[in-house]
């Protein structure tokens, strides 16, 4: 039987496969950090990124939070490897956590591979590493995955394009449109025009900047201002920038070395940055620039340059240390200048702007604001994500990393250049989905609620102790200590009444207190009221209500019975 053409080209259609593919974002959607995304393609998985975020400000005592990984644990039979896109921590700084979960191979830049290395704790080593580089086409399981370069604050940063019979899946990773780069390796846009001809099936793509017009600056930008600044200071120089912006840290030494200017270096982050940076060779200068602790004393001020981390107003930082007087070996004089080459993160602008506020009344001359042009985005605005849409035209598009308005602003840039309102999904962590040629399906969503790190403690945000936390930081505590014989019941010491945040301990309030108490026990034994429990209990609401009635305070109240 001869078959017609059409009867061929419908057998060609029904027997192609098809690949089943499942996405599944466990962070950085809503918010800016704790990056992480599940791809599946049939039987294997990848998971690009492993960030965590900082604590929102009503997170008491909280480190950092992280993806929640159960879904994790449910698949992990079929994850073959972690990939990284570049080395921020909002990236790479749950791996550690991740490496619990899941044993699979570490796929990041050799700059990367080397910053991961401080980051995984020595419990979870050794870990298995594959070193790749932009350009790079591979297989992992039986994904196909292709590494582009992209240029963004960090070095050697990469998107990532996985193929399927779908088409591509285009993970873009945090980027901009630099053209003029520090390091001479600008985004490869003729790779995304390419990826664009040969179908994008899914674009996920950076929104941090979506808000902002017009293109984000050249980290080269900088050069000029830098030198300008240095010219002009006739004193210590202390610069401070995230630690892993190296060609920022790069730009400032190429600055002052003209000036003979030697560079100390403090803090641990960005030494080891440093450190890491100058043994895969994208960071070069001459080895008798810098000096040691022990060395600064001889070095005049005015030939002396501090690199330091601190931009963010982190309360252990160097330059909040700096700051506040209380660093360990320098002391900020007037005449000093100080840079802080960084945007705040949000949620961060109040530990910034007292920074600023300390640098300034210690006398230094601080160079912070938008218009002393120290600081260019590694995020691109508007221009720069409109041009990724255009040259890679895909037919469906999930922006990412960034809160809810900064999703909302790129699903808008999307639909100016021509993609359909209908085919850009603005989702939230835990948001599984499919897609394949024809359609994105939404699935039920699983919980992808943050955990919350609190020195080796994992929790959750709605957990009884940040609700204490709150408590005792708005209201305070106080506990009561009663001795009471278990037979008779009589009050054999006290009650001693300690508080902590509530009022002074030679508040008339508390003299009132334990004397009502002690009224309030012999009342209690004499009705004979139940068990010592039943007194805690009671102590404790008449406690709380006297408090309340003299403070207009709700503290935590511990009443302590020790029977005898």
């Amino acid at each position: 039987m001869v078959m017609t053409k059409t009867q061929s080209q419908h057998t060609e259609h029904t027997t192609r496969h098809h690949d089943i593919i499942r996405i599944t974002p466990l962070g950085g959607l809503g918010e800016i950090g704790k990056n992480m995304t599940v791809y599946e393609v049939n039987d294997d998985a990848v998971i690009v990124d492993a960030g965590f975020k900082f604590p929102e400000y009503d997170m008491q005592g909280i480190d950092y939070v992280i993806p929640n990984m159960d879904y994790l644990d449910q698949i992990k039979d079929k994850i073959r490897g972690i990939l990284i896109t570049h080395s921020h921590m909002d990236h790479i700084g749950a791996l550690g956590y991740t490496l619990e979960h899941v044993r699979a191979p570490i796929y990041a830049s050799k700059f990367a591979l080397g910053i991961i290395d401080d980051v995984i704790p020595g419990r979870m080593k050794p870990y298995e590493t594959r070193a790749v580089q932009a350009g790079d086409r591979i297989k992992i399981g039986n994904m196909d995955v292709e590494f582009v370069r992209v240029t963004h604050s960090v070095p050697e940063s990469m998107a990532i394009a996985i193929r399927t019979s779908e088409g591509i899946i285009l993970h873009t990773g945090d980027y901009k449109i630099d053209q003029t780069p520090v390091d001479d390796k600008p985004i490869d846009l003729q790779k995304f025009s390419a990826l664009g001809r040969e179908g994008i099936l899914l674009l996920l793509s950076d929104s941090t900047n979506a808000e902002e017009s017009g293109f984000a600056g050249s980290e080269r930008d900088l050069r000029s201002t830098f030198d300008s600044i240095v010219h002009e200071s006739k004193g210590r120089i202390i610069f401070s920038t995230f630690s892993s912006n190296i060609h920022r840290i790069q730009q400032i030494i190429d600055a002052v070395a003209p000036q003979g200017r030697k560079v100390f270096v403090d803090g641990r982050s960005i030494i080891s940055s440093v450190k890491v940076a100058r043994k895969v060779k994208i960071m070069e200068m001459p080895e008798n620039i810098f000096v040691q602790q022990d060395e600064m004393g001889s070095v005049p001020k005015d030939k002396m340059l501090i690199v330091t981390t601190g931009t963010q107003g982190e309360p252990m930082s160097g330059l909040s240390r700096l700051a506040r007087g209380e660093h360990d070996f320098v002391k900020i004089t007037r005449g000093d200048t100080v840079v802080l080459s960084a945007d705040p993160i949000p949620g961060n602008e109040e530990m910034v702007a007292r920074t600023v506020d300390n640098l300034f009344r210690r006398g230094a001359n601080v160079f912070y604001r938008r218009e002393d042009k120290v600081h260019v985005s590694g995020h691109g605005a508007q221009g720069d994500l409109k041009l990724m849409l255009s040259l890679t035209r895909p037919k469906f598009f999930v922006p990412v990393h960034g809160e809810y308005r900064h999703l909302l602003w790129n699903k808008r840039l999307a639909e100016s250049v021509g993609i359909p309102g209908s085919h850009v999904f603005i989702l939230e962590n835990g948001q599984c989905f499919t897609v394949d040629s024809e359609h994105l399906t939404t699935l039920k969503r699983i919980p992808a609620e943050g955990l919350l790190i609190d020195g080796l403690a994992l929790g959750l945000p709605d957990s009884p102790i940040l609700t204490d936390r709150a408590r005792l930081a708005k209201d305070g505590i106080l506990v009561s200590v009663v001795s009471i014989d278990r037979m008779t019941g009589k009050i054999l010491a006290g009650p001693e009444i300690v508080t902590k945040g509530v009022v002074t301990d030679d508040d008339a309030i508390l003299m009132d207190l334990t004397r009502e108490m002690k009224t309030y026990i012999v009342t209690h034994r004499n009705k004979d009221a139940g068990t010592t429990l039943d007194l805690q209990l009671d102590l404790r609401k008449f406690s709380a209500k006297y408090i309340y009635d003299k403070t207009h305070r709700r503290p935590i109240v511990i009443p302590v019975i020790l029977e005898r």
